[in-house]
C-alpha cells in the first residue's frame, strides 16, 4: 500500500461525515435528546448498506446492470409512493 492510500485513509477517517455534522448541530441547536435521535437515525441509515454488503447483494448489484437498474426503479417507485 502506498503512502497516498494511507494519507487518503487518514483524511477520510479523521474528518466527520455529514451524519456526524448533522447529529452535532442538532444536539447543539435543539438539545441532547434531539442530537441522540439524530445520531440514532444516521446510524440506522447505514444498516441497509451493511446488510447488502454482508449478504453479497452489493456484489450482485455491481456485476449486474439489470439487477441494479431494477433495484433503482423499485426505489423510485417507493419514493413516489411515499410522496403520494
Amino acid at each position: 500500500m502506498t503512502w497516498a492510500f494511507w494519507l487518503t485513509t487518514l483524511i477520510v477517517v479523521a474528518t466527520p461525515g455529514t451524519g456526524a455534522v448533522y447529529s452535532i448541530s442538532s444536539g447543539l441547536s435543539r438539545g441532547w435528546r434531539t442530537g441522540l435521535v439524530a445520531a440514532l437515525g444516521c446510524t440506522l441509515g447505514v444498516v441497509p448498506h451493511m446488510v447488502a454488503a454482508i449478504t453479497g447483494l452489493a456484489a450482485v448489484m455491481n456485476s449486474s446492470a439489470l439487477a441494479f437498474s431494477a433495484l433503482k426503479w423499485a426505489g423510485v417507485a417507493y419514493l413516489i409512493y411515499l410522496a403520494w
